[in-house]
């Protein structure tokens, strides 16, 4: 049996400041939950790029940047130990520096020091175990080691302060029966849903960024599933970039569900974790969850590439 898969990897190319403009259409303020269970809101007077599975916000005149990425965990001990490994890979070499703040309310504070790209830099990492068992909103702050301010630490604690875990998506949960066309359409099939965008700079040495998202779910005809999000996310501007790309994963047993008032749902029941459920609908042969479009393909019609990964 495959074992869940999370990683996180990060990548940041601090210079001296972030530019003093700041493109018009960068996102501010609270944002919503994109389906992965939690809200934030970007401190005032700080403005991000990004969306589902994460952001990258930025200051016009504190050095530096934040990273929001949505990273499941298994336990407090699984969200600790990720924040606290050291990187040495070449171009980035970190180290904690001091012991790992763990708090009451399944809390972790994690302050590692060292270089990237030959740069001295300091990262302070925060985040709190998601309550609910899904996906845990993991928090960055990073910076060359002599303009690591005051000013980007609290920014950091004012965004960890402000998410908020969800109570899961209930509304289709409960006693339904199997709905045998929908299972026949998706046993041996892989899901995948792709988005991305692209947020330019309005103005000369402004920050532009945006992101490319791609999640897949694997139904295997013997009632199990494997799920893989991987999104990777780039905020840039006259003397700053940073770059992040995170991945996350799942498995479990999967069913389609036909409930009382006639809908059918992709049942997902996870090895850990709460329960996922889709709102199955058929649009002229395509395949649609919850009202998006998910690509079907399956090892008969499209090959190997693009067929579930089943034992």
């Amino acid at each position: 049996m495959k074992r869940p898969n999370m990683t996180t990897r990060w990548y940041l190319i601090p210079l001296l400041a972030v530019p003093t403009a700041l493109a018009a259409q960068e996102l501010t303020g609270p944002q919503p939950d994109h389906g992965l269970g939690f809200t934030l809101t970007i401190p005032t007077g700080w403005v991000g790029t990004g969306g589902p599975e994460g952001y990258l916000i930025g200051h016009a005149t504190v050095p530096g940047a934040i990273m929001v990425s949505a990273v499941r965990h298994a336990n407090l001990e699984a969200l600790t130990k990720a924040f606290s490994e050291p990187t040495a890979d070449g171009t980035s070499d970190l180290s904690v520096q001091g012991e790992p703040v763990v708090g009451p309310d399944n809390s972790v504070k994690v302050v590692q020091v060292g270089t990237m790209q030959g740069t001295p830099v300091k990262v302070v990492g925060c985040a709190q175990l998601n309550p609910y068992g899904g996906y845990t909103a993991n928090l960055i702050a990073l910076a060359p080691e002599e303009t690591f301010s005051a000013e980007l630490e609290a920014a950091l604690e004012r965004t960890f302060r402000s998410v908020r875990y969800t109570t899961p998506n209930t509304a289709y949960q409960g006693a339904g029966k199997e709905d045998r066309a929908w299972h026949d359409r998706l046993a041996g099939a892989r899901l995948t849903y792709m988005e991305s965008y692209s947020s330019p700079s309005a103005t000369e040495g402004g920050i532009g960024g945006g992101y490319s998202l791609n999640r897949r779910i694997d139904l295997c005809p013997a009632g199990r599933y494997t799920t893989r999000t991987d999104s990777d996310h780039t905020l840039s501007g006259g003397e700053v970039s940073a770059y992040d790309q995170t991945g996350s994963g799942n498995e479990g047993r999967w069913s389609t569900v036909r409930l009382p008032n006639g809908d059918t749902v992709l049942r997902l029941t996870p090895t850990q974790g709460a329960v996922q459920e889709y709102r199955l609908t058929d649009e002229g042969g395509k395949t649609y969850l919850d009202g998006a479009r998910w690509y079907r393909t399956t090892l008969a019609d499209d090959g190997p590439e693009y067929a579930p990964d089943c034992p």
